[in-house]
């Protein structure tokens, strides 16, 4: 089909106005969905932290302090047991939440104790008896050391009253009759559960509290928490000992997208989970969607109208051209043209030469700003370059056990290789490699986002083939297309054992020395082939976990594809031979003498020719078996 001028103006028209508004449009819900989900996790971590220093301040200022000052009197020698009686009482009396304060000494089967007579009447009421909520006489009190330490007891839930009750015990210094003695107080917890349940945060989001086993608190039914993702996390972290705040963003058991929040209090084995659906987070952008497409439809008709418009006013006297052309080309020299002295394309028809000698002036002053955009360019290159090379180890520490040195040497300005190692522990180090799909700045943007990915996972994630896959995962999160992937190298080797553990996703498995072991080219030989994939590519890929016990004097050498695919004017490649062979004529060099001397080799053979590909390089030596130092 043949598109008239009017109809290609028309078209342009609608394209120029509706492509800038749905770009702009996207970028900014893009942008304050951001903001949105950036404005949610502070406001639900900051959330659970005031709820933790809520939880914290209520045990410090209205049960503790209260309870070791009561402890401090009652601990007193000059005062009688009915004093110290007195003494209990005035703490029910006084002190905010305890329904109870008990006197128990080791060996003592008769309670000494006050309760609060307000809750002894709801007891009563409820044909609860008194001893339901002592504390036993039979209980073991010698595994609370004689410290002035606050041991909280577990959870009590009185389901007739509906009371959260929760024990603090505090051991004597003075012996009680000549045996030790503890003071022993049941707190109320319901003060502390409206508190919570009343908080602005609650009327329109969840927040829950629960213990160290991710039963729920404040629930008569104590659900069991921990088929939610967030609960799960806040229990692991509970049972590490950990009380690190954490923002999450996952599915909860019923399958709504959720974001949430854990915290954590300082002297309770309790966690704060605070959560909100994403559909409440993101309304606002819903709200942008639908506005968005109401202006989209009104751009439309704008355009149609401007187009047409434009499009006569500019097809009208070029038709009158073309009525003249037609007449010239009769022989009728004396037509009049028109539009000589418009102030447009139509007038500059007739002053040609004059506009090519301004288009030659633009050109010169277009090409000089384009020569500095290129320095400017090439000097941000070379400070990205920089840049990228502080990601790279350059220094590498001396240990007596094991020697290790790399080196990376791009193709271009920046590249997409790197290697790392990191100390796991005092004992174990991993060592990786890894070469991004691609060149260039590309490639070196996805190798930092990719290093600092891996770098996170190695501390959460210990075993090689986990940090793997868990890195897969992460990649198609950020990337789902898998246009930018990576192979990946990497292995840990533990100092005391000589074992060298490694998993592999998709890179060239590494050339291995061993002493006990005299193969081909002086000893080097390829580590045996394991299941592998590249990862960033697809899901549920498939990878093996291997090892491997070296011995002193056994030498790993890790490379990219680089080095054995480099090729010289002929056209032949350096190869994995090669490789080899080089390697076993510098085994014997220290560890950054074989990174440097066999790169400088490399790159002499392809003397001649522009560096292909990044050349990286780590090479890892074996001294003695024992303490990693």
């Amino acid at each position: 089909m043949r598109l008239t001028l009017r109809n290609k103006l028309l078209l342009f028209f609608i394209l120029i106005a509706l492509i800038p508004l749905g770009v702009a449009g996207w970028n900014l819900i893009k942008i304050t969905k951001d903001e949105l989900k950036s404005a949610a996790n502070n406001e639900l971590s900051n959330t659970a932290l005031q709820i933790s220093n809520e939880i914290d301040n209520y045990y410090i200022n209205t049960w503790a302090a209260p309870l070791l000052l009561i402890r401090d009197a009652v601990d007193s020698g000059d005062l009688s047991v009915e004093q110290k009686i007195s003494m209990l009482a005035l703490g029910v009396e006084e002190v905010a939440d305890v329904e109870l304060l008990q006197l128990m000494a080791a060996d003592l089967n008769q309670p000494i104790y006050v309760m609060d007579q307000q809750f002894s009447d709801i007891l009563n009421n409820a044909g609860i008896k008194a001893d339901r909520i002592l504390f036993d006489t039979a209980y073991n009190w010698h595994t609370i050391e004689k410290n002035e330490k606050i041991t909280v007891g577990e959870l009590d839930y009185i389901e007739e009253t509906s009371h959260w009750l929760i024990s603090m015990i505090i051991p004597l210094r003075e012996e009680l009759g000549g045996r030790r003695a503890w003071l022993a107080a049941k707190i109320n917890l319901n003060r502390l559960q409206n508190t919570i349940e009343k908080h602005p945060y609650a009327k329109s989001n969840r927040i829950t509290i629960m213990d160290s086993d991710g039963f729920a608190i404040f629930d008569k039914i104590q659900p069991d928490l921990k088929r939610n993702e967030l609960a799960g996390r806040a229990v692991e972290l509970i049972k590490g000992g950990s009380r690190v705040v954490g923002v999450h963003h996952y599915e909860n058991p019923d399958g709504e997208l959720m974001l949430g929040a854990h915290s954590f209090p300082q002297y309770l084995d309790w966690g704060i989970l605070v959560e909100k659906s994403e559909r409440n987070a993101y309304l606002a952008v819903s709200k942008m969607e639908q506005g968005l497409l109401l202006w989209i439809v009104f751009g439309l008709a704008v355009a149609v109208v401007t187009a047409v418009v434009v499009a006569y006013s500019l097809t009208k006297p070029i038709r009158r051209l073309m009525t003249a052309a037609g007449r010239l080309s009769g022989g009728d020299f004396t037509v009049q043209i028109e539009g000589l002295k418009r102030r447009d394309e139509i007038g500059e028809l007739s002053n040609s030469f004059q506009k090519m000698v301004i288009d030659l002036q633009n050109y010169i002053y277009e090409l000089t700003e384009t020569t500095k955009q290129k320095e400017r360019v090439d000097s941000e290159l070379r400070l990205a370059r920089d840049i990228q090379q502080s990601f790279i180890p350059h220094e590498f520490p001396d240990l007596e056990v094991v020697e290790f040195w790399g080196k990376c040497e791009p193709a271009r300005e920046v590249g997409g290789d790197f290697i790392d190692y990191i100390r796991m522990d005092e004992h174990r180090i991993g060592f990786a490699i890894g070469d991004v799909s691609g060149k260039g700045v590309p490639a070196a943007l996805f190798m930092s986002m990719y290093r600092v990915l891996f770098r996170v996972i190695c501390t959460q994630v210990d075993s090689p083939d986990q940090v793997l896959l868990e890195l897969n995962r992460k990649i198609l999160e950020v990337d789902p297309s898998g246009s930018m992937f990576i192979t990946l190298f990497y292995g840990i080797y533990d100092c005391r054992t000589g074992i060298f553990s490694y998993s592999n996703a998709g890179h060239n498995m590494p050339f291995v020395k061993l002493t006990n072991k005299v193969g081909e080219n002086g000893g080097f030989e390829m580590l045996p082939r394991i299941k592998t994939m590249v990862a960033g590519m697809m899901e549920d890929i498939s990878l093996e976990l291997a090892e491997l016990k070296l011995d002193p004097g056994d030498v790993i050498v890790f490379y990219t594809d680089g080095l054995t695919e480099a090729m010289n004017i002929h056209d032949e490649e350096y190869g994995e031979e090669r490789l080899k062979k080089l390697l076993s004529e510098k085994f014997n060099l220290s560890a950054e003498k074989i990174c440097v001397e066999t790169i400088q080799t490399i790159l002499r053979y392809q003397s001649g020719r522009m560096q292909f590909d990044d050349m990286t390089m780590l090479a890892l030596k074996i001294h003695k078996i024992g303490e990693c130092s």
